[in-house]
């Protein structure tokens, strides 16, 4: 990085950092206290069968074409499969359609393939648990297609949101629909309280109803999506069924889905190797995680 970037970013710091002074945010702050509901879901939640699924991909880039791995699992507690992964590995250009011609676009070629094999261990996984919870926003994957992303991201996303038996949790959101701030919903709710509980249903154009919950004290809040309208009692019932598996107000099974099925930069080299390829001169290393 250029020394200049360095120097630019020491030299204009307090502007930068005013963007989330909280005075400036104090109006948006007591509407999310008006909106919070504080719920211990604590020994409230009945024993349930839950599944979490989660997509990971990597890729090493050559002269013309890229090596890529990918792939989508749904795990149980325990750490056993409910059905066998989805996966690829193979060489292509990784291009994607925009307007009338394509592009080389490995990130959104690559993420559009695990979101249709987050898709198909969904439906595999159909009346083999209680509830089937998925890592990210089905509404953000919905609305790609206004961003004109790659339009399976939107068909998945309306087949997905007709199944009541999903539920989209989501570790970071930067969505402000809910409250309208400056800032993503999840900044002024992570500030209302410490306290466990959640923010009041909030039903999405698409159908979709959206609440933010803090599962356990003193731990980030996380963005629940739930296909079709909930209310405070559903919320409160998800809850209760949520924290009997979860670590630091997080789902144990959605923790061990990222980390059972995480493409990492070690196994891409690994990957390479045994097909004997090397990474060829003046080519970039493994991107990614």
């Amino acid at each position: 990085m250029l020394v200049e970037t360095f120097e630019y970013a020491v030299n204009n710091r307090e502007q930068i950092l005013s963007k989330i002074d909280f005075r400036e945010h104090e109006s948006t702050i007591r509407k999310a206290a008006e909106l919070w509901t504080e719920f211990d879901p604590a020994g409230k939640g009945d024993p349930a069968k839950l599944v979490g699924i989660d997509s990971s991909w990597n890729f090493v880039p050559y002269q013309g074409f890229y090596i890529y791995a990918v792939d989508a699992v749904s795990i149980l507690s325990d750490g056993t499969y409910l059905v066998p992964p989805s996966l690829d590995v193979s060489l292509s250009t990784l291009s994607v359609k925009s307007g009338e011609e394509y592009i080389s676009s490995p990130q959104l070629a690559l993420e559009s393939i695990g979101m249709e094999f987050e898709f198909e261990q969904a439906k595999s996984c159909f009346g083999k648990a209680d509830k089937i919870l998925v890592d990210g926003s089905v509404l953000a994957r919905y609305y790609d297609r206004k961003r004109r992303k790659e339009g399976s991201f939107y068909e998945t996303a309306k087949e997905l949101m007709k199944h009541e038996g999903i539920l989209y949790i989501s570790k970071k959101s930067f969505s402000n629909t809910t409250l309208r701030g400056g800032l993503g919903d999840m900044f002024y709710f992570n500030r209302v309280s410490s306290r466990p509980g959640y923010s009041s249903p909030f039903i999405d154009r698409s159908g979709v109803t959206v609440s933010y919950l803090r599962i356990a004290e003193d731990t980030p809040c996380i963005k629940l999506e739930i296909p079709g309208p909930a209310g405070k009692e559903e919320i409160e019932r998800l809850m209760g069924l949520l924290g009997n598996d979860s670590v630091d107000g997080y789902p144990y099974v959605l923790r061990l889905a990222h980390e059972k099925g995480k493409v990492s930069r070690e196994e891409m080299g690994k990957i390479v190797n045994l097909l004997g390829l090397q990474v060829e001169f003046g080519g970039r290393q493994v991107l990614g995680e």
